[in-house]
């Protein structure tokens, strides 16, 4: 078989990005993990208490090593004991375009790590520590038929939904910059594709261990999702029924977080 000069620099990339030591490769540090904004309905005490459940929980799911945190003994008794862990927490106004007519209020809330990670650690359960890696996500937009190369700068209500989600889950995300080299050398099909040999060769550029191709198609009010996740040598997909779009961009975000922390987490020693 006779390789050309243009096919040797194509398979080389491609076995460097599948191929390189995941652990050698670009890792950001998370900061923040352990504090949370949400909404409080109100600054009573009832419910602060019950807005402090709902932060802890926020706090857990993108820190833990699991399907489903809701059935950890651990999480339910964290849960039930939530105002202790609280390090500090500060309210301040809504927007006054949200909630104008109500007592609720933006409450920011931080959780001490220590304590947390000490109940945890008697647990047994996995932990996902703050160094994580970067994912490269390449995603297609379909609107009114039309579908085009996800830019930030012409999408800025999907740019905003992908950002939440990936603060939310913590999981550090980066996009392809399309110069014209990548304009001229990925298509539309190409994310698309079943055959993944020329997204995986453009991708291999950015020497990152984790690479997501994921489809936005708006129906009507809602946007359905279909994510193709490349990690480990291993591809994995899934897809969302269609919902809002902070709800579909977090089912993308969801399951990278569910392949990456059961790869990186560590599980405590006694």
């Amino acid at each position: 078989m006779i390789i050309n000069k243009g096919n040797q620099v194509r398979l080389w990339s491609l076995l460097v990005l599948v191929f390189l030591p995941v652990n050698l490769l670009q890792a950001v540090e998370v900061k923040g993990l352990y504090e949370i904004e949400l909404i409080a309905n109100s600054e009573s005490a009832a419910d602060r208490e019950q807005a402090v459940k709902q932060a802890l929980y926020g706090v857990l799911s993108r820190v833990l090593v699991s399907d489903d945190i809701s059935k950890l003994p651990a999480v339910q008794q964290l849960l039930q004991g939530a105002q202790h862990y609280v390090k500090q927490f500060q309210y301040s106004l809504i927007p006054a375009d949200a909630y104008s007519e109500s007592d609720a209020r933006l409450i920011r809330v931080e959780f001490d790590q220590d304590q947390l990670l000490e109940v945890i650690r008697t647990s047994q359960v996995g932990v996902w520590s703050e160094i994580r890696p970067e994912t490269l996500i390449w995603l297609v937009v379909e609107e009114d038929g039309k579908r085009q190369l996800y830019n930030p700068d012409m999408l800025p209500d999907i740019e905003s939904a992908l950002s939440l989600a990936s603060k939310v889950k913590g999981v550090p995300i980066m996009f392809p910059i399309l110069d014209l080299e990548e304009q001229q050398r990925i298509s539309v099909s190409d994310v698309l594709s079943a055959d993944s040999r020329n997204l995986l060769a453009a991708s291999a550029r950015y020497e990152v261990p984790a690479m997501m191709a994921g489809r936005l198609v708006r129906k009507d009010q809602c946007w359905q999702g279909e994510w193709a996740f490349y990690f480990d040598s291993k591809i994995q997909q899934w897809s969302n029924e269609c919902l809002p779009l902070k709800a579909a961009a977090m089912e993308g975000m969801q399951g990278a977080y569910r392949i990456l922390s059961n790869y990186y987490g560590v599980k405590p020693n006694n």
